[in-house]
């Protein structure tokens, strides 16, 4: 296994950052998987794919402000963001460099060692060439909040032609983002239900473009083929409809904000998060960042404090 530097800390109470298994969501998730099995042969694949998407598409967004959403029409299941994400890498695998920041998810730098090696440099230590190609959680991976300029990274990529992937995994356990992708410079947005949702296993993303780009997601996601989880789809497309874009943000807040105040952590924009500002958790450092501490298995129980 490549490994990162990053420190992997999911057997600590308040390490990685997992979903809440909110007994409601649970509930329905359950009953949908039960009637899928039940009913399976009578449903029509190309449909139930057809209604994942178009209501992934549109619900994702619908607690938001986010710009441009609009015009990423092109939709594909994925497993999770991250079949996305190695699609992006392969399409650019002979770009001069790949940008991360630091503190985003960790797999971008076990493909950075695996794909483009000594092409590579953090967003935070350079500026953005020509030949870059970037990849960016918005919501951040590690505050939960929108990038710091973020406007001004994406201007400054729309200028230089540089290609930029979205990760928006984190979209729906936040609130109150104001985001632009209105940017010719935007290639790809993703998003995931692992974080909104119990479905950390299921593996169930979304992947949009404004101009479709040919390669192994539309093959598989191709009517009358459809080489994609249609359980997943038909148990997702259930719980977007039953719970709003915003059901976790707000159902947690206050518990967010008690236990922020417990342990001195200031509460970010995703609820499931507390961010250590004062380094009073430094054994939870991913790397050099302030500590990001996540409630969700604390809440539900499968973690004691």
């Amino acid at each position: 296994m490549v490994h990162t530097g990053i420190k992997n800390l999911k057997k600590k109470p308040f390490g990685g950052a997992y979903s809440i298994h909110d007994e409601d969501t649970v509930l329905v998730k359950n009953e949908a998987i039960q009637k899928y099995i039940r009913d399976e042969r009578s449903m029509d694949p190309d449909k139930v794919k057809k209604e994942y998407l178009e209501t992934f598409r549109h619900w994702m967004f619908s607690t938001h402000n986010v710009k441009g959403h609009e015009q990423y029409d092109q939709a594909c299941y994925c497993h999770g963001t991250t079949e996305a994400f190695s699609q992006f890498y392969i399409r650019y695998r002979n770009a001069k460099r790949l940008r991360i920041k630091k503190g985003d998810y960790f797999y971008h730098s076990m493909m950075q060692k695996l794909w483009y090696g000594n092409n590579f440099a953090w967003l935070d230590d350079d500026e953005i060439r020509e030949g870059d190609v970037l990849i960016l959680s918005v919501p951040f991976a590690q505050t939960g909040d929108v990038p710091q300029d973020l406007e001004t990274i994406l201007s400054d990529c729309d200028i230089k032609s540089v290609p930029v992937f979205i990760d928006m995994a984190y979209l729906n356990i936040a609130h109150g983002m104001e985001v632009d992708l209105d940017h010719p410079c935007i290639e790809y947005v993703a998003s995931s239900l692992s974080k909104t949702f119990p479905v950390e296993l299921n593996r169930v993303g979304i992947r949009l473009q404004k101009k479709k780009f040919e390669d192994q997601l539309y093959v598989i996601n191709e009517d009358g083929y459809n080489y994609i989880n249609l359980q997943n789809c038909y148990m997702s497309t259930q719980l977007m409809k039953n719970f709003p874009a915003d059901y976790i943000s707000k159902k947690y807040a206050n518990k967010q904000a008690q236990y922020c105040e417990q342990m001195d952590l200031t509460a970010s924009k995703c609820v499931i998060f507390g961010i250590d500002s004062k380094n009073k958790y430094p054994e939870y450092k991913r790397l050099d960042d302030p500590a990001r501490l996540c409630f969700s298995r604390v809440w539900d129980g499968r973690m004691v404090q």
